[in-house]
């Protein structure tokens, strides 16, 4: 049981890091990001929170508006 829970959350911890590095690519297209930026974006674990970042860099044209909009 408890092996099953590890391997469940290394598996959401992998997600949320592969969620982070896809926003970070989308934001690297429109601009450069701040290491503070950066940062911020690999350390956050919630998915909903990635989710929306990840459409918020989608559809932001600069890096100011992704942020401001966070």
């Amino acid at each position: 049981m408890i092996l099953r829970e590890m391997l469940r959350d290394e598996r959401a911890e992998g997600k949320a890091e592969g969620k982070a590095e896809s926003v970070l690519i989308l934001l690297e297209e429109i601009g450069t990001v701040s290491e503070q930026l950066q940062e911020k974006i690999i350390n956050e674990k919630d998915m909903s929170t990635l989710l929306n970042w990840l459409k918020l860099a989608a559809k932001s044209e600069t890096i100011q508006q992704f942020e401001e909009n966070m």
